[in-house]
């Protein structure tokens, strides 16, 4: 569970930089999306670490009741 934790972690971390990424480009090189763009950051900044923490969290409830269930 601890190594699906890790991989969740770092795939939010590497989306959240190509968001960042893409919404730097778009401004330099004057693309009319720029403004698009960057809400998808905005928002993307906001749902992706949400989403890692519910799945997280189920993560860590899923694992609690495994171990009560072998425990009786």
């Amino acid at each position: 569970m601890q190594r699906l934790r890790q991989i969740l972690a770092i795939l939010g971390i590497i989306l959240l930089v190509a968001l960042y990424l893409l919404t730097i480009i778009a401004a330099v090189f004057d693309n009319t999306n720029t403004m698009s763009y960057l809400s998808a950051s905005i928002a993307a900044t906001i749902l992706i670490p949400v989403t890692l923490w519910l799945l997280n969290l189920m993560i860590q409830n899923k694992k609690k009741h495994d171990n009560e269930k072998k425990g009786q």
